[in-house]
């Protein structure tokens, strides 16, 4: 008893000393530089008096909190002085940079000291502080008094008050590693870039946090687990934003989707919108219209359903507060979760679900789930170390002697295509089958020892001279040599890890990005020009293991093929290199021929339009 008497006084102590400090240090700026005497009502009515938002913003004009009431436990947070480090992580759309726009300016009239606001590229740092920020400022009447005359003292992302500055600048490791900072705001620290530098970013609070009044406040979107993001948010206390059910009166998410278990991907969902099941067709593939029309959600506890209209959401935002799932964590850090669906339409989330889901069905693409669940859900994507599970071919339909003699053609074939990865002094071919689903069907697998062997092959296939690729990343000039010689086209997987080129889609004739470049040339003596393109191989390489894994579309393999091509599916497996960063990294050296003709296939196949997807700009 005495021993946590002691403890309550102790922290009580600390309490009164961290408020003293802080008392100090605004009464003396006040003094010295006429800063504004500290109004100490909470941050979203302070808001409310003082800040005018920009037309940028979707809903501009005086801030008000009662349109997004999952933000003011956020402030309240972030006004504690007990409190160091805050986690928002939110669904895009919800809110989350509009906090720190919102706090920046509380911060610069009520509880001054050098501030640091960091976003994850110098183009977003330019963006927001041009767009939104700056803009802020100049509405919000106590800081305009403050603000110094554009010039050495205020620039686009600099401001010098006298005796502190607000600094704009982007994750990267020169930036985090200046003067002390009081008060460090990191924004989509989801980010690879952020990966490498948050440990120095948030170590520029070092100094502020010994006295006691230091803040981190990290808001994103979630990442990949394991990552910072993560690990900030699951260092607080993980309070969930959650609503009243009308029927039992319990407290459930507002979540899209509510499971048994979270941290369980396929565990049972018990609650959060659903629609109609029989939209699902025979071959897997989601009616979305029928789907959307049917979308409302469903409580976890007694099946109660409410419809998708702004009544049901606005119930929510009545009944709407936070519930921690790890409330024994320390009490100086909190982390908020919200979801897109406090202000989405269920329609609109469940057209892009389902969306995702036929995406995945149709081609094998993982991307689009991803975003869905990164972006919507705020929830991270668990990436494990992906590898290929052993293949069974003992139930093919088929032998590659059923399609030796180059004549037959597999159900549906539109497309028959061949690659060829060069080697010094051999070469490693297959052929393949192609049709609209689409479905894969490999006819042939195998080494040849000349160029002139695998011309022999693509002859016996009936292969399109247009149809043949030869990797081109070994030795490109002999290559483009074969390529010029017998009217083949050369690929070339990016060594250096791009994901995407930007060009024109024919179909919409605006700028978008692929996993591949557009036609590119080599000359040959100078005087013949051959088509080579270059494509993404990590990305390819998705497709095709989520294909050969049973989740994507089917790959179809002879019953007898061959076994070191098999072997060769298995040679590479998906890892993290880095803290959120996943490659392929080889299982065994220089074995990993039939995944690379493989991979090419798969890329053809998107070059010319069977296997179709968009690609997130972010994955650049």
């Amino acid at each position: 008893m005495e021993a946590e008497r002691a403890v309550v006084a102790g922290e009580s102590a600390l309490a009164e000393m961290v408020r003293e400090a802080t008392e100090r240090r605004t009464a003396f700026l006040r003094r010295k530089f006429k800063f504004p005497r500290p109004d100490r009502s909470p941050i979203h009515e302070w808001a409310h008096k003082h800040i005018e938002l920009p037309a940028s913003y979707a809903i501009p004009g005086a801030f008000d909190a009662r349109i997004t009431p999952w933000l003011i436990p956020i402030f309240d947070a972030l006004q504690d002085d007990s409190i160091r480090h805050v986690h928002f992580r939110k669904g895009i759309q919800v809110g989350g940079t509009l906090v720190s726009d919102v706090y920046i300016p509380w911060l610069i009239c009520n509880d001054p000291g050098p501030i640091s606001f960091t976003l994850h590229t110098d183009d977003m740092v330019e963006r927001h502080a041009k767009m939104r920020l700056n803009p802020v400022l100049e509405a919000c009447k106590p800081v305009a008094a403050l603000l110094p005359r554009p010039g050495p003292f205020r620039t686009t992302t600099e401001i010098h008050f006298g005796g502190f500055s607000l600094l704009m600048n982007s994750a990267n490791i020169s930036d985090q590693q200046s003067q002390s900072i009081k008060t460090k705001i990191n924004d989509e620290i989801w980010h690879p870039r952020w990966q490498s530098v948050y440990a120095d970013a948030i170590g520029r609070v070092s100094a502020y946090e010994q006295v006691g009044t230091s803040k981190v406040f990290n808001v994103s979107q979630a990442g990949i687990a394991g990552d910072v993001e993560e690990q900030s948010y699951l260092s607080g206390h993980r309070a969930v934003w959650s609503a009243t059910c009308p029927k039992c009166g319990k407290a459930h998410p507002v979540a899209f989707s509510i499971r048994e278990d979270e941290t369980q991907a396929e565990s049972k969902q018990t609650g959060g919108v659903v629609w109609e099941q029989k939209a699902k067709g025979d071959d897997g593939i989601w009616d979305v219209a029928r789907a959307v029309e049917s979308a409302r959600f469903r409580c976890p506890h007694c099946g109660e359903e409410t419809a998708d209209t702004d009544e049901t959401r606005e119930a929510w935002k009545r009944t709407g507060h936070y519930i921690a799932q790890a409330a024994t964590m320390p009490a100086v850090r909190r982390s908020f979760h919200v979801q897109s669906i406090v202000s989405r339409p269920m329609k609109l989330l469940v057209e892009e679900w389902l969306a995702a889901r036929n995406e995945m069905t149709r081609t094998g693409n993982e991307e689009p789930t991803i975003k869905f669940r990164q972006k919507r859900e705020a929830l991270p994507w668990k990436v494990e170390k992906t590898a290929v599970n052993l293949i069974s071919t003992k139930d093919s339909a088929y032998t590659v002697e059923d399609y030796f003699d180059g004549t037959r053609r597999a159900p549906g074939e539109i497309l028959r295509s061949m690659t060829i990865d060069r080697q010094q002094t051999h070469f490693w071919v297959e052929v393949g089958a192609w049709a609209p689903a689409p479905e894969y069907t490999q006819l042939w697998f195998g080494r040849v020892d000349t160029i002139d062997q695998a011309r022999a092959v693509q002859q016996r296939y009936q292969v399109p001279d247009t149809c043949v690729a030869e990797d081109r990343r070994y030795q490109p000039s002999e290559t483009d040599k074969d390529c010029a010689r017998f009217g083949w086209r050369g690929l070339q997987g990016s060594s250096a890890g791009r994901k995407t080129w930007t060009m024109v889609n024919p179909a919409t004739n605006l700028m978008d990005v692929f996993p591949h470049s557009d036609p590119k040339f080599s000359n040959v003596g100078g005087s013949i020009s051959v088509p080579f393109y270059e494509f993404s191989p990590d990305h390819m390489k998705d497709i095709l293991f989520n294909c050969l894994n049973g989740r994507g579309f089917k790959w179809n393999l002879p019953r007898n093929a061959s076994t070191l091509y098999l072997e060769h599916l298995k040679s590479e497996a998906k890892e993290q290199v880095r803290p959120g960063v996943w490659r392929y990294v080889e299982q065994k050296q220089n074995a990993n021929h039939g995944l690379d003709t493989s991979s090419m296939q798969m890329a053809i196949a998107v070059i010319a339009g069977i296997v179709r997807f968009k690609l997130d700009e972010a994955a650049k």
